[in-house]
């Protein structure tokens, strides 16, 4: 069996730990973590939104949006930013104004105050109201819209004509200890990893010139399924090598895949030691401990074009959690349950999960900690598929907004439920959101989402 998050969890003040112990050894923390095959019961599947009995119904269009993960933050974000010198500043650095705002965004996310686009028919007068996103990172909803749009593009980007595998380049669990103390961020090893596996394939492939190029999309995870520290990269990359000079393809054949697991480790550590990470005494101490080398997984990628462009999104761009994942949240315990991926059967590729119990300002110390930084580009192109890359995203974004919001409030923003008519498109901004949702809750009532007139159009 193959562990999903391999070894653990690390602190900067205390000894390396199992993933079933603590996270940190205080009194404040705890965590409790119960282990299911497969997939967890039914009674135990959660839906994307969770509620108690003050929680408002599943967000539609018309109504602010709102979840579990969201209302959590709603709730302890004042108490949170009190405590968090005193319980988590030493472990996770301090909580920088760049996080602030980020935290902030999402906590104002959704609401019609802040602005919104209003599609209104010209026929019949009916309305539909879409609230203005936070475009936080540390907001799941936005993230997830966000990356919809780009999975469902991939064909701008890749070539399924060609094959495609999937590799993950890990770090043994005692040298994440020492890079989660000297504050090592993940993001650092994706171009490390990208050149290790380009020139592994060209030596393969008998193919000196850098004209030989494999397509490659690549992301850094700075964290396992249960939110411990695990820089990792996955890359999804084309097996062929094509000459981007002539447009040959090449076929390198048979691929040794352990071969690649000693250059990674090589190619890991000289690019830590040369930014300071490490020393080149520890570097050779931790190549004797892995004569083998560190682990490289591959995987090929089949199916057909859908397949393909799915699983790639599913591998980059998940992201550390999803609203769907929280089990249930006890504000009064100020605790959250959530699942994760314990482990994959590498044999029968069965998932094994796991369920755990976090203080909820644990939770929400860590989830800032894996926070990219702004402007931080957590998807890269390599190859082939860097080629025109920014004309490519530049086209996904113009086609994404509308395809979202149909996908994921199924409503389509541009024709009227009723007539068919295009709708018409207006941003209203904050200094007149007020006012005007006030008339139009007044003239208007609201069905399924959309704000139908009362007394005709």
């Amino acid at each position: 069996m193959v562990r999903d998050d391999d070894s653990g969890i690390c602190c900067r003040r205390h000894t390396y730990l199992n993933p079933i112990a603590n996270f940190l050894n205080h009194a404040q923390i705890h965590e409790e973590i119960k282990y299911f095959s497969h997939s967890p019961p039914a009674d135990r599947l959660p839906s994307v939104y969770l509620h108690d009995s003050s929680a408002r119904p599943t967000y539609r269009p018309g109504l602010e949006r709102w979840s579990a993960y969201k209302t959590l933050w709603i709730r302890h974000w004042e108490g949170f930013r009190a405590a968090y010198g005193r319980l988590f500043e030493k472990t996770y650095g301090p909580l920088t104004v760049g996080k602030i705002v980020e935290a902030e965004k999402l906590i104002r996310c959704g609401k019609f105050a802040n602005g919104f686009r209003m599609h209104r028919c010209p026929g019949c007068g009916v309305v539909l109201a879409v609230p203005f996103t936070c475009k936080s990172r540390l907001c799941l909803s936005c993230c997830r819209k966000r990356l919809f749009g780009w999975s469902v593009n991939l064909s701008h980007i890749m070539n399924t004509g060609l094959s495609h595998f999937h590799v993950t380049l890990t770090l043994p669990g005692s040298l994440r200890q020492l890079l989660f103390q000297r504050d090592f961020t993940a993001h650092e090893l994706v171009n490390t990893a990208a050149c290790v596996l380009q020139k592994y394939f060209r030596k393969q492939a008998c193919m000196a010139g850098d004209e030989w190029k494999s397509g490659m999309i690549a992301a850094a995870h700075a964290c396992g399924s249960s939110l411990n520290y695990n820089p990792h990269v996955h890359i999804v990359a084309t097996r062929e090598l094509v000459n981007t000079v002539t447009g040959e393809i090449t076929d390198p054949g048979y691929v040794p895949y352990t071969g690649v697991w000693k250059k990674w480790m090589k190619a890991s550590l000289s690019m830590m030691v040369r930014k300071g990470y490490l020393s080149r005494g520890e570097a050779e101490e931790y190549a004797l401990r892995h004569p083998g080398g560190f682990h490289v997984h591959f995987k090929p990628i089949r199916g057909n074009e859908n397949d393909i462009h799915y699983k790639t999104a599913e591998y980059l761009a998940a992201g550390p959690f999803h609203n769907s994942r929280i089990l249930s949240v006890d504000h009064g315990k100020k605790t959250i349950t959530f699942r994760f991926r314990r482990m994959i059967d590498r044999r029968t590729k069965e998932k094994h999960y796991a369920s755990m119990t976090l203080p909820v300002y644990e939770f929400m110390a860590r989830m800032l900690y894996y926070l990219p930084e702004k402007h931080q580009k957590t998807i890269r192109y390599y190859g082939i598929y860097a080629h025109s890359i920014e004309k490519k995203l530049q086209l996904i974004r113009k086609k994404t907004w509308a395809y979202a919001i149909e996908h994921c409030f199924q409503k389509d923003p541009e024709r009227c439920p009723q007539c068919g008519t295009t709708m018409r498109e207006t941003i209203i901004y904050s200094y007149y959101a007020d006012r005007i949702m006030k008339k139009l809750t007044h003239s208007h009532y609201l069905d399924k989402g959309y704000f139908i007139p009362s007394h005709g159009p």
